[in-house]
């Protein structure tokens, strides 16, 4: 044989083994909920509001769900009657409920009683309702460790119609009692007014936390609107950050020529509206979410970026992608991989409306795959999966949900029966729908079960840490595989949140071999446990034993 064939024959070979066959999947993944059909609302939450171990739901920011052992009573919340843009939940005063931010014209943080129910704090010292400022998202964290909640605060544009400056996005530093500081400017986070400036304040229609460098210190992802850069705040252990995310580039994408093809100009021109290239802080995304989690299960955090983007727009806007962080050797860096997760459309002139992503293992096999959920545009913006197979790559799984979810709104991931598998609960809404669409669409909120866990087989492990444990780490190994969990107060686009117990699919696993737990606090405390039973639900509270229930 000569080397060419033998080097061919090695190369067809690997293909072969490189994508092993795997069983056929259940025909579908979810069985529908009907509890919540005819309740209409985009923006949906799982939250543990009675600390039962049982996700509640919050629908359409005011209406609250207890959940009554895989069944649902709504409550009064005492929310009802005031205007709400979005909500974001977190125990601010550590009494053990879960208590709400409310961002809208009356920016306020309602107290939790146990029961569904919030009373409105009179003092927080946020300082936004006299600032007439408008927030558009927020997540809570611990950015200085000291066991107290902080809230990020994401805000968009000072007037859209006029101009692109954008009101500063805000960190608050609690106090323990439900009260916050605003650190803004010492943290280095205040920006400028100056439209296309580095450090201009941009509009920031989600954010995120996490720790993006493996060095103990929550990180805050912005997403900015407008095909603005990105922002990636570095903490920097001292109460201040460094926007490290055009040296990592989760600002944008390679191409900042900001071009119009040629079809694009010459058809704006014929409809009177001249259209010239864009600049380069206007050659980037139009970005809503920031999907954190370990993709690859090399024990660092990963991104993929959920995009409004359209086909006229080229290369002056990015795709939705995925950034795998290339680790401490590469500098934690990400390397943008815009094909990674096939992506096809049924007509030529088309739109992306990704306003939500998240990550959860469908089938328990312990990947992870992806839920994006796009809406906003009348082409048929989908709720979509895509699976991860062993090798890395991604099935499109979408047709298997086993349901079609037009103009998909906010998601929200929780193990609402306690069953082990990851379930979806999904708004929706009708904008820029025709009328003939309006009147053919549901707006009824809809809460899936899995069952494609169960169907393949396939095991858990669920862990609940007790007490402060926003930005704790959670880190499983089984047979020399690496899978890793952190625990967040808010994932992007307006409030959007999943329910804090970290889950993992063991596949046929009985095992778990050794399970180590980061704790967020000053001295970076871990506790590892050796040879724990799969299946079960356990809770942990730092520095006791592992409970299973």
């Amino acid at each position: 044989m000569s080397r060419s064939a033998a080097g061919l024959l090695l190369f067809l070979c690997g293909c072969a083994t490189a994508r092993p066959p795997e069983p056929p999947p259940p025909d579908t993944l979810f069985e529908r909920v009907p509890v919540f059909k005819g309740v209409h609302g985009a923006r949906v939450a799982f939250a543990d509001l009675d600390a039962d171990g049982r996700p509640d739901c919050v629908i359409d920011r005011t209406r609250v769900f207890m959940n009554r052992r895989g069944a649902f009573e709504e409550v009064k919340s005492g929310l009802a009657g005031v205007r709400i843009d979005f909500v974001q939940f977190g125990d601010v005063d550590g009494d053990g409920w879960l208590d709400a931010f409310t961002g809208g014209p009356e920016n306020a943080i309602w107290f939790g009683d146990g029961g569904g129910g919030f009373s409105r704090a009179k003092e927080t010292g946020l300082g936004v309702d006299e600032k007439k400022e408008a927030p558009i998202s927020a997540c809570f964290l611990d950015y200085d460790r000291d066991g107290v909640l902080d809230l990020f605060v994401a805000q968009q544009y000072v007037d859209y119609a006029k101009g692109l400056e954008a009101f500063p996005s805000r960190l608050f530093r609690g106090r323990g009692d439900g009260t916050f500081e605003d650190v803004t400017e010492k943290a280095g986070l205040l920006g400028v007014a100056e439209p296309g400036a580095r450090a201009s304040r941009k509009p920031a229609y989600g954010c995120a936390h996490a720790d993006w460098n493996n060095d103990g210190l929550q990180d805050i992802l912005v997403c900015t609107y407008g095909r603005q850069w990105n922002r990636l705040w570095r903490n920097n252990g001292d109460g201040t950050f460094t926007d490290v995310a055009e040296e990592t580039t989760l600002d944008g994408d390679g191409d900042r020529t900001g071009t119009y093809t040629d079809e694009v100009k010459e058809l704006m021109k014929q409809r009177g509206n001249p259209l010239t290239d864009e600049k380069p802080f206007r050659a980037n995304g139009n970005t809503f979410d920031a999907a954190v989690a370990d993709v690859d299960g090399d024990g660092d955090l990963d991104v993929f970026l959920a995009e409004i983007t359209h086909w006229w727009a080229g290369p002056s806007s990015d795709r939705s992608m995925l950034l795998v962080n290339l680790g401490a050797s590469g500098g934690f860096r990400f390397r943008r991989e815009p094909d990674r997760l096939e992506r096809r459309h049924a007509v030529d002139r088309w739109n992306q409306g990704d306003l939500h992503a998240g990550w959860l293992d469908v089938d328990n096999d312990g990947r992870l795959d992806l839920v994006v959920a796009s809406s906003d545009y009348p082409d048929r913006q989908l709720l979509r999966l895509w699976r991860q197979r062993a090798d890395g790559s991604f099935d499109d799984w979408t047709a298997r949900l086993g349901f079609e979810w037009v103009n998909a709104s906010q998601i929200s991931f929780g193990d609402f029966d306690r069953d082990g598998a990851t379930d979806l609960l999904v708004g929706t809404n009708n904008m820029r729908l025709t009328p003939a669409q309006v009147r053919e669409h549901d707006l009824s909120v809809g809460l899936f079960r899995n069952t494609c866990a169960a169907a393949c087989g396939n095991g858990f492990f669920n862990l609940r840490l007790l007490g402060p444990s926003v930005g704790a780490r959670v880190t499983i190994w089984i047979e020399g595989r690496r899978q890793t969990r952190e625990v967040h107060g808010g994932l992007g686009h307006a409030g959007h949140r999943d329910d804090t117990d970290c889950r993992f699919g063991v596949a046929k696993a009985r095992v778990v071999d050794r399970v180590e737990v980061r704790w967020p606090d000053a001295s970076g405390t871990v506790q590892t446990f050796e040879r724990v039973e799969a299946n079960r639900f356990y809770e942990l509270e730092k520095g006791g034993a592992l409970r299973g229930k």
